[in-house]
């Protein structure tokens, strides 16, 4: 099951009860791990080379890759899930679940919500703040460590073969499904999900390239400490402006602040000392900054292949990242539904192939995250007339709370534009693209830089 971690300043989530457990020890490697469900059905151990056959492998244990595998195996399906990590484990990222993608999960969120936020204090270019407020959730906060192992924890109630601590090493098509092997250890299935991330394993080994550039960030924790927590018990901050394609924050979780910096892949080396001035503007101890970690936010090239036979992509690994927030966890939730169902209509023989996975992201969420391209060029563009319209028009914040709720999407903010449609498409192809073709920022040399 998920681990509490006993290392200093890790997550110590740990499922209340676990849904799977070891079955027999092998004569080399480490435990055999099944579902209850099945363990009651298992023969005698027996360890052969034997390849263990699954309808579907999904690699990668985050948002995109547990929702997929909860799903197909609620659908009847053999699942495999496989994590190169031992979870829980944490990840770099803010940690904002919209109330969308809360909604898109299927499950409550409740166990796992440390914040749930109502008010924003804006500011442009660390300059004076002014805040606003909704009367409803705007969004929620809550831990990767947490979430993750949550929606793990919940795969394998629904019978998935969850096994942690397994790096896939090779990933090759056959001419009856795909072949993995993790570890020393091989496995068969049908069907193939890719949702590793950024930097994974199965792109690479498909010769999938669906992402063209990134933007970067880098951000860290600072300890609750008494009254620091206090202002910020429903509220976040954002400093917009001041970064080439992205913002600074500071967002509220249970036990510390998570503060970070972010923008186009460009300006990486120049992230540290952003951070260091948003620390000193809202009145933190930068020295107290903790897990300091930069982050590579992939961006996909519009119709860049997804799916290869019997294999597809989802989530980060795709590239699904809102271009004018940086968030992904809506996009990986709703990737990883429409992943189960493409699947599951191709195992049910109702399909020949996964072409209806691409058709259904292009319908679903690549119109959602070109128009907030759009919407981000020209933000870029021109971001002082766009902050101080959040200040002083009530029409434009309630516009932006709808889109950030999920009370509509990006498409349709654009369609009630109407004829203006076009001053839209316009202005952005004139403002420009989100990101060049800059080479890749030196994160990891400018987070030991503190």
């Amino acid at each position: 099951m998920p681990r509490r971690s006993e290392s200093p300043g890790s997550c110590s989530y740990a499922p209340p009860t676990p849904q799977y457990t070891f079955r027999h020890e092998k004569s080399k490697g480490g435990p055999l791990r099944v579902c209850r469900a099945c363990a009651a059905h298992l023969a005698p151990p027996c360890y052969t080379d034997a390849v263990s056959a699954y309808d579907t492998i999904v690699v990668g244990a985050g948002p995109a890759g547990s929702t997929a595998a909860r799903l197909l195996a609620q659908q009847g399906a053999r699942v495999l899930l496989l994590d190169r990590a031992r979870f829980p484990r944490d990840k770099p990222c803010g940690g904002a679940v919209s109330i969308r993608a809360a909604d898109e999960v299927g499950i409550d969120l409740t166990p796992v919500i440390e914040r749930t936020v109502t008010e924003v204090r804006i500011s442009f270019r660390l300059g004076r703040p002014f805040h606003r407020s909704w009367p409803e959730a705007l969004t929620y906060m809550t831990q990767r460590c947490r979430l993750d192992a949550y929606l793990a924890e919940q795969a394998a109630a629904a019978g998935v073969d969850f096994r942690d601590g397994l790096s896939v090493r090779a990933v090759e098509l056959t001419d009856d499904g795909v072949l993995v092997r993790a570890d020393g250890d091989r496995y068969r299935s049908r069907t193939l999900v890719g949702s590793d991330g950024a930097n994974g394993i199965v792109a690479r080994a498909l010769g999938l390239t669906p992402t063209g550039g990134a933007a970067v960030a880098l951000e860290g924790n600072i300890p609750a400490e008494d009254g620091l927590m206090a202002p910020w018990e429903r509220a976040i901050a954002l400093d917009l402006g001041g970064i080439p394609g992205g913002y600074g924050w500071l967002f509220p979780k249970g036990e510390h602040l998570n503060v970070g910096v972010g923008g186009w892949r460009r300006v990486g080396p120049t992230l540290r000392g952003r951070l260091g001035a948003l620390c000193r503007y809202l009145g933190l101890d930068e020295a107290k900054l903790e897990g300091l970690r930069g982050h590579h936010l992939p961006l996909r090239t519009p119709g860049a292949p997804i799916v290869r036979g019997p294999a597809l992509l989802a989530g980060d690994a795709a590239g699904f990242v809102d271009p004018l927030s940086g968030e992904g966890i809506h996009a990986a939730l709703l990737s990883g539904r429409l992943a189960a169902e493409a699947i599951g209509t191709h195992l049910a023989g109702e399909s020949a192939d996964l072409a209806a996975y691409e058709s259904a992201v292009e319908r679903e969420l690549m119109r959602d995250i070109e128009v907030s391209r759009k919407l981000q060029a020209i933000f870029q563009r021109v971001p002082r007339p766009c902050v101080a319209a959040l200040q002083r028009s009530e029409r434009f914040w309630r516009g932006l709370c709808d889109l950030v709720r999920g009370d509509t999407t990006y498409a349709e903010f654009r369609r009630r534009l109407g004829p203006l449609r076009l001053v839209l498409d316009v202005s952005a192809r004139l403002s420009g693209s989100t990101e060049g073709s800059s080479k890749p920022a030196r994160l990891a040399g400018a987070a030991r830089r503190q």
